[in-house]
């Protein structure tokens, strides 16, 4: 994938070419889950690359020392407040030449994607958009299912050793096999 700045912006779900330094987030709170979904494509400092993200924060909550069963004065219940973060995906695009910017790394859920999967540029691309379409529903993206969805590899190139694993084959009719009527 080789395509223009202005392209790049379109594909990632940017509706005009940042300036360097900018960011265009994307933020959504799951209070059942305790999880905070945060999304961004920002340019970088001398507009010398493009950098996409997500990420997942978890609340996790455990009790401190001195909770009413010590007499430490803590009322009973009483927590500290910790975030562990989890990176989704990262995504670099670099500048080539004549204009045109490549892509040079996607990792999704600590795995990298490059060479992995036939056009793993432009599903990178459709991975992260995919993403915040659903924050922009006030969905939590499920990052398994859009895997599946996104990422597959339709074996035209790459290693093939990522997607479509475990799914159920096509059923073939013998007599479609050689266009044969019956």
């Amino acid at each position: 994938m080789r395509v223009e700045l202005k392209e790049v912006m379109e594909k990632l779900g940017v509706d005009y070419v940042l300036s360097a330094y900018e960011t265009r987030p994307w933020f959504l709170y799951d209070a059942e889950r305790g999880i905070t979904c945060s999304a961004e494509v920002r340019m970088g400092p001398g507009e010398e690359d493009v950098q996409a993200e997500i990420q997942f924060l978890h609340d996790e909550k455990e009790e401190t020392e001195g909770s009413s069963e010590s007499g430490g004065g803590a009322s009973a219940g009483s927590f500290d407040s910790h975030g562990r973060l989890q990176q989704i995906m990262h995504m670099r695009i670099l500048p080539a030449r004549e204009g045109k910017w490549v892509p040079i790394f996607l990792t999704i859920n600590g795995e990298s994607y490059v060479n992995e999967v036939y056009n793993w540029e432009e599903k990178g691309c459709n991975f992260f958009r995919s993403c915040i379409e659903a924050i922009q529903m006030n969905e939590l993206p499920d990052i398994e299912k859009l895997i599946d969805t996104e990422m597959y590899d339709s074996g035209r190139a790459g290693g093939g050793r990522k997607g479509r694993v475990g799914r159920k084959s096509p059923k073939i009719k013998p007599g479609q096999l050689l266009g044969m009527k019956r």
